[in-house]
């Protein structure tokens, strides 16, 4: 509701303006408190809460550009509204070389908000090679409180999707963050990592999200925990390339009979190589690198039997099922190291 000299009264749950808005005003608060969000699908991302005394909306009123969030009353609240045209005509006496001064700050600004936001929303990790701790966007405690709130809401959910167990949004994001204290925005970037990964169905509109396994997010746990009580020393980290030379194997293991009394498949690594090789005769992987994953002990030593034929015994559905857990934690570690890029500003 506006009132007279540019005045504004909002009511609890009113909208001062949405994402996406032209931005034609700013606004001083004179009482109550207004809190800053952006939606993402059918949830919301909280990033700031502002109170009696502080602005709202000058970035995007300084800077053009249209809302980058919205603004909404948590009380009754009353604001200054200040216009464009109020600000121009304050603007007229003012040099032009003050102007341009003032986009600079209010660019950098912006730019520094969204940096310290991302680190601020980031856990804090020990990087046990030199004894410093990273800043990582989804820590291994995000993803085990978030892994067991989707399997908790899960489980109490009557209602089952063509693609799985549906998953209640607004459970999940309460239990998650009112009880394990996980922020909102962590809780959707790790339903966006499982989605990638195959483990979870979300729409395009975000109303319908199912567990396609439950068995596999608890064997994800499982592995977590277990590596957590590690020596780093003796835990089963995978290189990008062992993982490459893992995920050929699983894309070809069908082709190899399994033993129905020892449940082991011999697996012709060679013959593996030679189905990824390209025409132009470039080869994926070299055969010594497929000499982590014994290590690991995911497969066998390797047997010589010929050049063309080179045999390790694997069990293909633990291998299986190694393997899309390690997809789950290749799929993290990238998305931690474009968050940590991203917000101390590398391109």
């Amino acid at each position: 509701m506006a009132g007279p000299s540019g005045a504004r009264r909002l009511q609890k749950g009113d909208l001062l303006f949405k994402e996406g808005d032209s931005s034609n005003a700013m606004y001083l608060i004179r009482s109550g408190m207004v809190r800053i969000f952006k939606k993402k699908g059918d949830s919301q991302i909280e990033i700031d809460t502002l109170r009696s005394g502080q602005i709202v909306g000058e970035m995007a009123f300084l800077d053009g550009n249209p809302r980058s969030a919205s603004a909404e009353a948590l009380m009754e609240t009353e604001l200054v509204e200040i216009s464009k045209s109020i600000y121009d005509s304050t603007m007229v006496q003012v040099p032009e070389w003050l102007k341009v001064l003032l986009k600079a700050i209010v660019a950098r600004l912006r730019s520094t908000t969204t940096k310290m936001k991302n680190l601020e929303s980031s856990s804090s990790e020990m990087n046990y090679a030199d004894g410093r701790r990273n800043f990582v966007f989804l820590g291994v405690h995000d993803c085990l409180k978030i892994a067991s709130a989707i399997l908790l809401v899960g489980s109490n959910s009557k209602e089952d999707l063509p693609e799985g167990k549906r998953i209640k949004m607004g459970s999940l994001e309460r239990y998650a963050n009112q009880v394990m204290g996980v922020p909102v925005a962590k809780v959707t970037s790790f339903l966006d990592i499982l989605k990638q990964a195959n483990l979870m169905h979300i729409s395009e509109n975000s109303q319908d999200v199912a567990l396609k396994d439950a068995g596999l997010l608890e064997s994800f746990i499982q592995y977590v925990c277990d590596e957590n009580l590690l020596e780093p020393s003796k835990r089963h980290d995978i290189s990008i390339r062992g993982f490459l030379v893992m995920g050929l194997i699983a894309k070809h293991l069908d082709k190899f009979s399994k033993d129905d009394a020892s449940g082991m498949a011999t697996v012709n690594v060679s013959e593996v190589l030679k189905l990824e090789t390209t025409a132009a005769g470039k080869e994926p992987f070299r055969m010594d690198e497929f000499v982590e994953l014994v290590k690991i002990g995911y497969a066998s030593n390797l047997t010589v039997l010929a050049s063309d034929k080179q045999t390790t015994m694997i069990q293909p559905d633990t291998f299986r099922r190694a393997y899309r857990i390690q997809r789950i934690l290749k799929i993290i570690e990238a998305m931690n190291e474009e968050k940590q890029k991203n917000a101390l500003g590398f391109r």
